[in-house]
Parts: C-alpha cells; structure tokens; sequence
C-alpha cells in the first residue's frame, strides 16, 4: 500500500467522518485510521455483544461504568447508540446527508411524540399552532400569548424590543416577564421546544434553536426532528465512511496508533511532498510502514499531549450553539422486555399517533431525587427503527453535568429510570428491565488555538452531546474543517476547491456524483 496522503483522519466520530467524506469527494487522496474495530468512535452503534465488549473494556480503564443484567438472546438483532441523538429536519446536518447522497445509504422517520415530565405525569408539548389550539391544558387567554410567543420566535426577533437588554438573561424569566406565561407553560417552552439543558441557560441562543426547530417543522411531517435506523448517528457516521471509500478513502479500523509526529520535509528519511509545508508521520501498530501525510485531522482524544497544545481546535461559531457546553454526560442505556410506547393523555393533546421513537424531557427540580439544575432527557428506541427486535424497547438517559461530579452515573440516572418505569406501570404496561448500563462519558477538552499553532494539525473537538443541537454541530465543525485543509493543501487542486466551492458549495451537485464523474468533481 502506498503509505503517503494528502489527509489522515484519526478517529471515525460522526464529524471526522463528514470531514473524510468530503475530502474524498474532492480527490484528495485520504487515509482515515480508528484504533477500535467499528466505526463511529464515541457516538457508534453497537449490538449487544458489542457493548457488553465496550463495558469490560472502559471498566478496565477505571472508567465510571456499571451494569446488571445478562446480554439478551439475539443480542446481534439490538442497534444500540452510544450517543444517541434527534436530527432536525432542516440545518446543516441534514442537508450535508442529501448533497452528499449519504442519506440513500440509510433510513429514518419521523420522531414520535415529544413529551415533558409534570407533577408525575406525562404532557405533550404543543410543537405548532394546531397542537396549541387543540390542548385542553391550557386556557384561551395563554393559548394566545404562547402563540404570540410563537410569531415572535419564528420571526427576526434579534431587534426586537422585547429582547434588548434581556439576551443575557434565563429564557424561564423572560418568557414569564415579556409574555407573561405561566411557570408550567414557560417550563415546557423552555426545556422542551428551546431544549435548554441547564436552568440558567440565556435566552438568545435558546431563541435561534426554536426559531430553526419552528422552520423545521412541516418539512417531512408534524415532528420538526427524523430519527435514524439501526442506533442513528453511529450507523450514519459508517454511512459518510461508506461514501469516502467509494472515492477512494483508504480505511484502517482496530490498530493502535503508537506514535504521530511532526516530521521537518528536509530530513533525507522522508521524501519530500511539499517544500515548504510541515509533514506528519503516523506509526500504526502491526503496520511495516509509517504512514506520511501533508495534513493531519485529528480527534483531540487521540491527540498526544504535545500536539494537542498546538493544533488548530476546531469550534462551531454560529449564535444558536453558543450554549454552556457541558464538563460531562452522565449516561444510561436500559433494555427493556415489552415494546415501549408512552402513556398517552388525551385530553391534553389532540395526538393519537403511537411510535417507539420519542423524546421524554425532565426539567431541572421536576423528580424528587433528581437534579435541581439540569434537564434530562430520555429517548425511546424499538422495531420502529430497526434498533430492536419485535417485542423489545430500548430508553436512553442523559444528563448534562456543568462540573466534575462525586457521584457515579448510576446513582445520578437511577431515579430517572425509577420514575419511568413507573409510568409505564401506571398505565399496566408491565416492563421487566433486562440489561441496563451507566456510565459517564467526558467530554475532551482543548485549549484554544494560538497563533503558534502547528500549520496543517488541525484538532476536532468532542460531539455536542446536545441532544437535537450534537449533529447540526458536527456538519458546521466539518465544514470549517473540509475548507481549512482544502485551503492548505496548496497546488491545482486548490484552485480547483476554490473555483468550485463558490458554485456547489460544501458538496458536489448530485447531478454530478450520480453520473458517476465524483472523482473529478470540482469544488
């Protein structure tokens, strides 16, 4: 194999895995490399067997992690994520899936009903004009002021009167103070259409979130979010892998990296590829080789700690993604014997609809025992999408945490997963919980990028673990990503991307990759 490239991308991470896609496309020549066997690194989508494997291994790694419960027969039927996630249906996540024609390579469908924990019950959220004029919960004087809330959050609300001077402040108190609502209604506003993780979360960035999700809304159906098959962003991140290889990626997956090092182009050991660039060697364990390359990607875990202090970090920079980003994410992945679907309350929501896919938020201080500062969610999973077998749920439990805690993943998610389990027992849904599995997943951090930064290293931070927010981010951080080392790697290719990039944008033309010319394609 020959052992020199344009790009290497350490890690197969949805946004790694964007990134490689488009430069493949492009016609660099691009190695992508991931010490563990599957792809997705720390969002991918197992089976069973695979994260009972997962488990052992991060419990030898003194990782918070714990579980109970032996692994189910047919555990190879389960598509389980480890990251799991909402994508809305417009935003760049979703337009990067159609351009790139990766979205041919899976399934999805609409969320299902989005509810908000209240008093020990189940509410629908209204998520449009009809869902509040239909609710029996509220009366016509508030059904009037939430849709007055509405226009004014659907619209250009940055110059507003009844912003200036609060977009610093908690959205709970503005939507209290400017549209008088009520706590319940400002509360379900909040945590479950602006999805604030935290309770003092300001109001601008929540605002451009749930004018995105009001637009978003109608685009495929009711919800303004689709789910993916077989565990979501895992299985599209092998998606966009999938689309590099056809444009000539080259993959390597379960070899440890043992060394990356920065290499000066005039030693005689290395060929010299471009005079005046910095190169990169990567040595890969059981590979005779090293592995050269103009440009480095990198996810920043994978990063020694002398490199990591001087590669370009890559940051979304767009208002809407300006929430605090959390220290950690204390996680649970629970299966459940009986299929799921949620306790229905007719009387405050006009929705019939039954799907396994839903979303279940729990504002901060909503549960006794649970965080008084922190909006969990929990997203349901089944047959519906591929991701169980017949007759079998899956609940995904997530909390953020602002700061390092003492307590362990289970003791924060247990009430939690208590509490719904209740409900479904409320309703004589009998469900037996046969495999669950906490753990806290940290999130790396890097320091800023300095003006000492080493040409052609660039870093790729950790995924949003936003629930609805994590992949529009990751199609954003891929893009700078894609035209910064496009932009480095200098020669006629350069002026190619240049010429093309004002013409089609991040991805080629469909038009173009379905005829079959996507190597030549020009940016």
């Amino acid at each position: 194999m020959d052992n020199h490239f344009d790009v290497i991308v350490l890690g197969t991470g949805l946004t790694e895995s964007i990134t490689t896609a488009a430069l493949s496309k492009a016609g660099f020549k691009v190695a992508h490399i991931d010490p563990n066997p599957y792809y997705g690194a720390d969002e991918a989508s197992l089976s069973l067997d695979e994260l009972a494997q997962w488990v052992d291994h991060h419990k030898e790694d003194n990782y918070s992690v714990a579980h109970y419960g032996e692994v189910p027969p047919h555990a190879r039927q389960y598509s389980v994520s480890l990251a799991p996630s909402v994508i809305p249906s417009i935003g760049p996540f979703i337009s990067s899936l159609i351009a790139s024609g990766v979205s041919r390579y899976g399934s999805f469908k609409l969320l299902g009903r989005v509810v908000i924990y209240d008093c020990g019950i189940l509410k629908d959220v209204p998520q449009s004009k009809d869902d509040i004029f239909q609710s029996k919960a509220m009366s016509l004087v508030e059904k009037r002021r939430v849709t007055r809330f509405l226009m004014f959050a659907a619209g250009e609300f940055e110059n507003s009167k009844d912003l200036h001077g609060q977009e610093n402040s908690p959205l709970l108190g503005f939507l209290q103070r400017k549209f008088l609502l009520s706590e319940a209604t400002a509360r379900a506003i909040t945590y479950a259409l602006g999805y604030c993780y935290f309770i003092s979360e300001t109001t601008l960035p929540a605002l451009h979130r749930i004018r995105a999700y009001l637009k978003a809304s109608g685009r495929y159906g009711s919800s303004s979010f689709l789910v993916g098959y077989y565990g979501g962003s895992g299985e599209i991140a092998q998606g966009f892998c999938r689309a590099a290889a056809v444009s000539g990626g080259v993959y390597i997956l379960g070899r440890s990296i043992t060394s990356i090092a920065s290499v000066d182009p005039a030693e005689p050991e290395y060929p010299v590829l471009t005079s005046d660039l910095p190169r990169f060697a990567i040595e890969v364990d059981d590979f005779p080789d090293r592995l050269h390359c103009r440009c480095l990607i990198s996810s920043t875990t994978l990063l020694p700690g002398h490199l990591r202090t001087v590669a370009d970090v890559i940051r979304p920079s767009i208002s809407s993604c300006s929430s605090p980003r959390p220290f950690a994410m204390a996680r649970c992945i629970a299966i459940l014997d009986g299929p799921i679907t949620l306790p229905s309350d007719t009387k405050d929501s006009g929705t019939s609809e039954t799907s396994d896919s839903s979303l279940i938020v729990f504002p901060p201080g909503s549960l006794e025992g649970g965080s008084p500062i922190s909006a969990v969610h929990v997203v349901t999973a089944g047959p519906g999408t591929m991701s169980a077998p017949s007759g079998k749920g899956i609940l995904y439990i997530s909390m953020p945490l602002p700061s390092n805690s003492i307590h362990s993943a289970e003791i924060l998610l247990q009430p939690y997963l208590t509490a719904v389990l209740l409900l479904f027992q409320a309703e004589k849904q009998q469900k037996t919980l046969i495999f669950s599995t906490f753990y806290m997943q940290e999130l790396a951090s890097c320091a800023a990028s300095t003006s000492d930064s080493l040409v052609g290293l660039l870093a790729v931070p950790s995924l949003s673990p936003h629930t609805t927010q994590g992949v529009d981010e990751a199609a954003m951080v891929a893009e700078v990503i894609f035209r910064k080392a496009a932009n480095f790697l200098k020669g006629e290719r350069k002026e190619l991307f240049n010429q093309g990039c004002e013409q089609n944008g991040f991805w080629p033309l469909l038009v173009e990759m379905e005829e079959g010319v996507g190597h030549d394609v020009q940016w």
